[in-house]
């Protein structure tokens, strides 16, 4: 091979790097920005992920303080059931005594 030969082979040479180099630079960006942009989604769900926590925690806090106003008012239900039933029962106890009462009159 020639002296020129040679030199229009090593410039093709590194034309063709070039080439590549370039190729290669530009699929870095690509690949930057895609990780820029997935890096940035990621922060945003973590804010939505840490946010609905908090929200779950008050909802949580809600519905144990609507338990205990439901416990509360079952035993407010129960005591006046209790209430309802005791007078009932005295009334009815009463009634039948003087059902006796007059079953025993008439004799």
């Amino acid at each position: 091979m020639s002296e020129r030969d040679l030199i229009q082979e090593l410039k093709s040479t590194i034309k063709d790097l070039s080439d590549e180099k370039e190729d290669l630079l530009k699929t870095i960006k690509t690949k930057e920005s895609r990780i820029k942009s997935i890096t940035i989604k990621l922060e945003h769900e973590t804010q939505d992920v840490s946010s609905i926590g908090h929200k779950l925690e008050d909802q949580n806090k809600e519905i144990k303080k609507l338990k205990e106003k439901l416990k509360d008012k079952d035993k407010v239900v129960e005591a006046e059931i209790e209430k309802y039933i005791t007078t009932h029962s005295e009334v009815e106890d009463d009634t039948k005594e003087k059902t006796k009462n007059d079953e025993n009159r008439s004799y």
